[in-house]
């Protein structure tokens, strides 16, 4: 088999948000987390899976493992928009876009599990 990826992929758990931007179908918001990683899209394990080809908007959210220990510890989340790419049973890969953000979140935004 030949590896097509274009990014190293890494084992990395990520909470995440996904929603679908389809016009004609109803948006629908989903809370996951990434299986792994890499700097052109990511797995999650969801049952909850989408056609491949929907567009969705993804937020990432960053925590520091050791922010217990930082006075102010600060969590970033990176956004960007992204196509389902495949769906297997339990999961699917989404691609990411080129462009994307990434910003703190506010200190009374971050109560994220």
């Amino acid at each position: 088999m030949v590896e097509r990826r274009k990014y190293e992929r890494y084992d990395l758990v990520v909470p995440a948000i996904v929603e679908t931007l389809a016009r004609t179908a109803a948006k629908r918001k989903i809370t996951l987390k990434t299986v792994n990683v890499s700097a052109g899209g990511a797995y999650f394990r969801t049952e909850a899976n989408l056609a491949e080809g929907t567009k969705v908007r993804l937020e990432l959210r960053l925590t520091y493992e050791s922010r217990h220990k930082l006075k102010n510890p600060r969590n970033a989340r990176i956004r960007m928009l992204g196509t389902v790419m495949r769906r297997r049973d339990g999961g699917m890969a989404i691609r990411f876009s080129e462009d994307y953000v990434i910003a703190p979140i506010p200190t009374k935004a971050q109560g994220i599990g």
